[in-house]
């Protein structure tokens, strides 16, 4: 499913960095090719893009009234965290089968971190080979887990959905915030 920060990222990449005549998009002087200053990243402020996300979604929504955009705002980010919480990698995309996916040979995902306790907790019995009863209940556990935040998620989604217009509901579609 698209994440609605990477598909505004892209959208506002596309808004303000400019092409050259070849489709490539030029480099701005002194910083990354959307206009940024954070050679190799380690700028990366995930309040300014959580910003630049709302600003391009209220363009797209044509949300003038302040008030109306506070309470559709508060039910986009809601919608995003629990998205971003219950991600099955985790907070950020980590946590893939052990040995790097089907095939192995990829890096071993790092013991102690998807944000996901649960999910920890399975890749932990995976890897000591605990024994099937314990796979078993944290395998369960996960589920679980999973299934609590796929509600949470939905009573979000129908919270934010009660309170767009026909038109914003389908652009919330295409943003990924809705099914």
């Amino acid at each position: 499913m698209i994440s609605v920060g990477a598909f505004t990222v892209g959208m506002w990449a596309q808004n303000t960095a400019p092409s050259d005549p070849n489709g490539e998009r030029r480099r701005r002087p002194g910083g990354d090719a959307a206009g940024g200053n954070n050679a190799g990243r380690g700028n990366f402020d995930p309040a300014a893009m959580q910003e630049r996300m709302l600003g391009a979604l209220r363009e797209q929504f044509a949300v003038t009234d302040d008030a109306e955009w506070t309470l559709i705002a508060e039910r986009v980010m809601k919608v995003s965290e629990i998205r971003r919480s219950a991600a099955p990698g985790g907070a950020m995309g980590r946590g893939g089968p052990p040995g790097g996916g089907p095939g192995g040979g990829g890096p071993r995902p790092t013991r102690g971190g998807s944000g996901n306790p649960e999910q920890d907790s399975l890749r932990a019995a995976i890897t000591d080979k605990m024994p099937d009863a314990e796979i078993k209940s944290r395998l369960d556990r996960l589920r679980e887990v999973r299934k609590q935040n796929e509600a949470k998620l939905t009573k979000a989604q129908e919270d934010l959905r009660a309170v767009l217009s026909l038109r914003q509901e389908a652009i919330a579609v295409m943003f990924g915030l809705l099914p």
